[in-house]
């Protein structure tokens, strides 16, 4: 007898949507029927007719803090926030006090997730010039892919950047050469600072403030010419490599021409990218300041397009908790505030939203949030679709018969006041239930499941 029968629903898969039914036994998904297939007898039967059956979403960028940082974010919370979200696992960066670039710190973080977390949890190494050593080490560790910056670390936060900086492209192709003989990815924050350095402080000595004057701060060639380093050093060294947050349709066909020569290297986005622009989140100020900053709207519209067409192999939310006081620590002053915001709870939701006014496609959502980002962490086939043999980490999602505008004080990150952009968006879409290996570990408003049921994952490979 199976454990749970899901019937009714619209089952998503990057293929095509069919009705159907999922039944689960152990944690595992034993069969994926069509209609008109009789489920087998199960003790639990949730009818989903009317909607929509996803795989769960897994988050490739998140930095969740704990740690030092915990009153930011912790792995409790942080994943309670993944769970309403419809993130059955998430990878969680090593930009932390202390940051995951020893095995030792790894080890400890390692520790603190499987202590919290509601849902599964794996974690990026750090790998920079500095760390050299640690690298394969952290493999060992169960690393599931490492991080490194082509900046220097952000003034005033060195003791969060060890071991994740390689500031040139020698250092770059170092790193990629450690990283390579562990077969893993290496996940890439593709700047380069002297392409920002002086047209920020032209834009700070002209009094120019807000973020259109911020993004406009951090040229298209200051990622472009960072993804230049990384396309070279990953020709050089056959190492696997992810530009991080692509914000550039320009870096995109970069990325593509690579790869069809060959190059092993991808591209990952963020919801925001695709969802918004300059324009549009410039009421947010302070709050929607991140790096790379976001782009003017035909360059969005390019990357969403470019997102329905199988562009991006990951997506991630880069979620970066800072409390609201934080982020206003100098009120509006757009050069002196924290990088980042909160997105973890909010990905999948957003990006349903584009389902609905015609732009973006379930399937597309679910190859580009799922399955190709198992199968780029290695932990595919047990992760990213729904799938007899997979875990049974599956999200319900509802249509909502009228558009209800997102109320931000009801999110589960610590850092929901800083989430000051997304306030009163009309969403179309709401995760009716989140299932972690089986399990509803969130339904409708709710957090039904427990603390360390979530798990350790690591590539299988």
């Amino acid at each position: 007898m199976n454990d749970l029968n899901i019937v009714g629903g619209t089952i998503v898969r990057p293929e095509g949507c069919f009705e159907g039914s999922v039944e689960v036994k152990g944690g595992t998904i034993t069969a994926v029927k069509r209609a008109g297939e009789a489920p087998g007898e199960a003790q639990q039967t949730v009818d989903a007719t009317g909607m929509l059956v996803f795989p769960g979403m897994i988050d490739s960028h998140v930095h969740i803090r704990g740690g030092k940082l915990s009153h930011r974010e912790d792995f409790a919370s942080g994943t309670m926030a993944a769970a309403a979200g419809g993130v059955t696992a998430l990878a969680e960066m090593p930009v932390a006090n202390p940051p995951a670039s020893t095995v030792e710190v790894f080890e400890a973080r390692r520790a603190e997730a499987q202590a919290g977390a509601y849902v599964d949890v794996a974690l990026y190494g750090g790998a920079g010039a500095d760390n050299l050593d640690e690298i394969e080490k952290l493999a060992g560790a169960g690393a599931v892919a490492y991080k490194t910056f082509t900046m220097p670390p952000v003034p005033g936060r060195e003791a969060e950047f060890y071991g994740l900086c390689s500031e040139t492209q020698d250092a770059l192709c170092r790193v990629m050469e450690r990283v390579a003989k562990t077969g893993r990815l290496l996940a890439v924050h593709s700047e380069l600072n002297q392409y920002v350095a002086a047209e920020t402080k032209r834009r700070m000595d002209a009094g120019e403030n807000g973020l259109v004057a911020f993004c406009r701060s951090r040229p298209v060639e200051a990622e472009t010419a960072a993804v230049e380093w990384v396309i070279a050093a990953a020709r050089k060294t056959g190492c696997r490599a992810s530009v991080c947050h692509v914000s550039t349709p320009e870096a995109v066909r970069m990325i593509e021409a690579a790869r069809a020569q060959g190059v092993r290297v991808w591209a990952e986005t963020c919801p925001q990218y695709i969802l918004f622009h300059e324009q549009s989140a410039a009421h947010a100020g302070v709050f929607a300041r991140m790096k790379p900053p976001l782009r003017d709207e035909q360059r969005m519209r390019q990357l969403r397009r470019m997102y329905e067409n199988g562009s991006f192999a990951m997506t991630g939310s880069d979620h970066a908790p800072y409390l609201k006081e934080e982020k206003l620590k100098n009120g509006q002053d757009i050069w002196h505030t924290f990088d980042g915001l909160p997105g973890l709870e909010l990905s999948l939701p957003l990006l349903l939203n584009a389902v609905a006014d015609g732009t973006l496609s379930a399937e597309a959502i679910a190859k580009a949030t799922a399955e190709s980002t198992a199968e780029m962490l290695g932990l595919a086939p047990k992760k990213g679709r729904i799938e007899a043999g997979a875990d049974a980490d599956m999200v319900l999602v509802a249509k909502n018969q009228a558009p209800v505008p997102l109320d931000t004080s009801k999110l589960f990150t610590k850092a929901r006041g800083s989430a000051v952009l997304y306030e009163g968006i009309p969403m179309h879409y709401r995760i009716v239930r989140t299932y972690v290996r089986g399990r509803a570990v969130y339904e409708e408003g709710r957090i039904t499941g427990e603390q360390g049921w979530g798990t350790f994952v690591s590539p299988a490979r």
